[in-house]
C-alpha cells in the first residue's frame, strides 16, 4: 500500500497527460511517418498492405517527456533513460537500413550494460528455489542480466507481428506490474509503469483493430518494439530485486511467460533445423494461430487474455505466499501447452475449422 507520494487526481493529470501526448504524436508520425522514410515495407514476411509508418518513437517520447514532470524518479531511471535512448536509436537504424542481426545483438548487449553495470542494478536473486533460502547468482549476475535483458529485447521484438500484439500484451504486463508495485508500496516504480502503459494506450489507438479502425495505421518498429522489451525488463528487475519487500523473480517470469516461451520456443526449432536463431520465419505462435484459421483481431484479443491469465497466476501465487520452486514448476503447464500448439495442435485447430465451416447449412437453407 502507498504510504506517501501525489494525490490520486495528479496522478490521473500525470497519465491522461502521457495519453494524450502518445495520441498527438502517434497522429504526426502517421502522417510524417513516409517522409522521414520510417516505414515498414511488404516482403515476404510482412504481407501487410502498402507502406506503414513505423511510429514507435512517439511511445519513447510521450513517456519520457511525462516523467520529467515527476518529482523523483527510481534510483536507476537515468541509466534505464539512456540505454533506452539507445535501443530507440539501434532499432530506428535497423527500420531504415536492416542492420546486420549480429550487430543488432551487440549493440543491445551494450545498450543492457548501461542500464545494469555502473549502478549494479542486477538480478542478484533468482528466487527462494531451495528450503534454506533464495539462489544468490553472486559473480554470474551480470552476465546472467544482461543475458535476460537482451532476451527481453529480442522477445518483445519477435512477437511484434499482428496489429496491437506486442502493444496489448506489454500494456498487459504493465498491468500485473503496476499491481505488484501497489501492494509493495513502491510509488515511484508504480508511477512510471503508469505512464509508460498511458503511452503505449495512445500508440495503441492507431494500431490495434477496433470498431472505428479496420487495421493499424502505424506499427511499432524495431524502435518501439525494443525499447518496450528494455522497459518490461527494467521493471521485472526493479520490482524483483527492490531492497526490502520485493515482487518474487519466478512471479515476474509468470508475468512475461508468453513472449518469452514463444521466442525460447522458436530458438530450440529453429536451431534444430539447422538455421540461425535470428532468421525470420512465420512460424511465430501467432502466425501458427492465423494458419489454423483465426482471424487477426480473435488471435490478438485470445493471445492478450492468455498473458493476462498468466500474469494472474504468477500474482495470486506470489501474494497467497506459494513457493517459488512451485511456482518456477507450474510453468512446465504453459510451456507444454505452447510446444503441443505449436507442434500439433494448431493443424488439428485448422482441420476442425475446415470441417467446421464445410458442414456448416448456409443461411438460406433455414
Amino acid at each position: 500500500m502507498l504510504v506517501d507520494g501525489p494525490s490520486i487526481r495528479c496522478i490521473a493529470v500525470y497519465c491522461v497527460n502521457a495519453f494524450l501526448l502518445s495520441l498527438v504524436l502517434t497522429s504526426i508520425m502517421e502522417k510524417w511517418g513516409k517522409r522521414l522514410h520510417l516505414v515498414d515495407k511488404p516482403t515476404a514476411r510482412k504481407n501487410h498492405e502498402g507502406q506503414i509508418p513505423l511510429a514507435g518513437a512517439a511511445v519513447y517520447v510521450a513517456f519520457n517527456a511525462a516523467a520529467l514532470f515527476l518529482d523523483r524518479w527510481p534510483l536507476d531511471f537515468t541509466n534505464f533513460f539512456i540505454g533506452m535512448t539507445l535501443v530507440v536509436s539501434i532499432g530506428i537504424a535497423d527500420d531504415v537500413t536492416d542492420l546486420r542481426p549480429l550487430f543488432k545483438l551487440v549493440a543491445q548487449g551494450l545498450a543492457a550494460a548501461v542500464v545494469v553495470w555502473p549502478s549494479g542494478f542486477l538480478i542478484q536473486s533468482a528466487g527462494n528455489l531451495v528450503h534454506d533460502g533464495p539462489v544468490m547468482l553472486a559473480a554470474w549476475a551480470l552476465p546472467f542480466t544482461i543475458f535476460a535483458v537482451v532476451g527481453m529485447i529480442n522477445a518483445v521484438n519477435m512477437i511484434d507481428g499482428l496489429d496491437g500484439l506486442a502493444g496489448g500484451i506489454c500494456v498487459t504486463a504493465l498491468a500485473w506490474f503496476g499491481v505488484a508495485a501497489g501492494l509493495l508500496g513502491l510509488r515511484d516504480e508504480l508511477l512510471l509503469i503508469l505512464l509508460l502503459g498511458c503511452s503505449i494506450l495512445g500508440f495503441l489507438l492507431f494500431n490495434m483493430r477496433h470498431p472505428w479502425r479496420a487495421r493499424a495505421s502505424v506499427f511499432l518498429g524495431d524502435g518501439g518494439s525494443m525499447m518496450l522489451g528494455l522497459a518490461l525488463a527494467f521493471v521485472a528487475i526493479g520490482l524483483s530485486q527492490a531492497r526490502g519487500p520485493s515482487l518474487s523473480p519466478v512471479a515476474a517470469l509468470w508475468i512475461c511467460a508468453l513472449p518469452v516461451i514463444d521466442t525460447l520456443s522458436l530458438i530450440v526449432r529453429r536451431t534444430a533445423s539447422g538455421l540461425s536463431p535470428m532468421a525470420g520465419d512465420r512460424r511465430h505462435l501467432h502466425h501458427l494461430m492465423l494458419q489454423a484459421g483465426l482471424t487477426v483481431g480473435q488471435t490478438v484479443v485470445l493471445l492478450i487474455c492468455i498473458a493476462a491469465a498468466l500474469g494472474a497466476i504468477g500474482v495470486a501465487g506470489w501474494s497467497l505466499g506459494v513457493s517459488d520452486w512451485v511456482l518456477l514448476l507450474g510453468l512446465l503447464a504453459p510451456v507444454g501447452l505452447h510446444v503441443w500448439f505449436t507442434t500439433y495442435g494448431w493443424k488439428h485447430l485448422r482441420m476442425s475449422r475446415g470441417h467446421f465451416h464445410a458442414t456448416k447449412v448456409p443461411a438460406t437453407q433455414l
